[in-house]
């Protein structure tokens, strides 16, 4: 097919691997036939390298590169194509969720299914996850790693729909406010953990990492999934520089950590008034008014239990494993990832 010029910086080489797959995917990947390429480039390749280009914290392929090592990994000799098969699956998933939740808003600019229509986003956004799984096969690895990798992402995709199907199904409001912490919990771990487990494992079994190491790292990806969701959810409320996500999950009822937190932080009375007047509001300033309360009641605790959560999670991995310097650098990015979201 025709080379299309991408608007990419080459500063990140994940998202320019990304861009030159898509500007020049291989045959058995492509047949353009007698198209005219401009039509191509609009119906697909265009909203395609429009999410892709947006940049992301890339947490999964760093997480990739440093389990390929951990899992017993060659330094420099990561399959090229692999992170980018995690970060196409990841980018692919981020325009379903857009779609689901109707959200206005992605990494600074209109949604795919706002700019582009939701036909083509939902294309898109399914075509990327299903471009990952092509990947697969380019891999230079033995036949029954590339399966073991393949079944890995799929039972990954399947438990993070499964959680999806919670998220977007069910209103905290309507929940009982026992039930909360538990279905917040689970959504979460099956989402969120679900897909960084899984960038996890794909470097340490692609590296032909033993059962135990697997597994290992496997549980800290689950557990560093909940954390940044956690990071996520109270950004929303903490910061005002992410306070439309914030605004976004009360509109939704999304089960999200704040109320998992004030479910077992409050008590009957008063989570029930608040959720309450989450699920009343209509209009702008009552959405604010919520968000603002939630804000004062959970700064004095939810900091801390981020930080317990994260903290967790690599104090579990470094008792596995024999400490070295791909534990400092999944160390530096925790860092990096908290301030961020600052």
């Amino acid at each position: 097919m025709n080379h299309v010029t991408s608007r990419v910086s080459d500063e990140d080489p994940v998202v320019s691997a990304l861009a030159a797959l898509l500007s020049d995917l291989p045959g058995e990947l492509w047949d353009a036939g007698r198209v005219d390429a401009k039509l191509w480039d609009s119906a697909l390749l265009s909203p395609a390298r429009d999410i892709i280009s947006r940049s992301g914290k890339g947490v999964r392929s760093r997480l990739l590169e440093n389990s390929w090592i951990l899992g017993g990994g060659e330094p420099g000799a990561l399959p090229e194509l692999l992170p980018v098969a995690i970060e196409l699956l990841h980018v692919g998933s981020l325009v379903i969720d857009d779609i689901e939740d109707d959200s206005v808003m992605r990494r600074g600019e209109p949604t795919l299914h706002r700019r582009y229509g939701l036909p083509r986003a939902l294309n898109t956004g399914n075509w990327l996850c299903f471009l990952s799984f092509a990947c697969l096969s380019r891999l230079p690895l033995a036949p029954e790693d590339r399966l073991a990798l393949h079944e890995e992402m799929t039972l990954g995709l399947v438990r993070c729909h499964q959680g999806q199907a919670l998220d977007i199904s069910i209103s905290v409001a309507e929940l009982p406010r026992a039930d909360v912490y538990d279905v917040v919990s689970t959504t979460t771990r099956m989402k969120t953990g679900a897909l960084m487990a899984l960038a996890a494992v794909m470097g340490a079994r692609a590296a032909g990492a033993s059962k135990d190491t697997l597994e290992a790292i496997r549980a800290f990806g689950t557990d560093l999934g909940v954390g940044l969701q956690m990071l996520d959810d109270w950004s929303g409320v903490a910061t005002s520089r992410r306070k439309d996500k914030g605004l976004e999950d009360l509109r939704l009822g999304s089960p999200t950590w704040p109320w998992a937190w004030l479910s077992r932080d409050i008590n009957q009375v008063g989570y029930a008034e608040l959720a309450h007047s989450a699920r009343d509001a209509s209009i702008e300033w009552e959405f604010e008014r919520v968000r603002e309360r939630i804000r004062v009641h959970l700064a004095p605790i939810a900091p801390r239990l981020i930080e317990e959560q994260l903290e967790g999670a690599l104090e579990a991995l470094r008792s596995a494993m024999d400490d070295g310097p791909e534990l400092e650098a999944i160390a530096h990015d925790l860092d990096e990832l908290s301030r961020a979201y600052g």
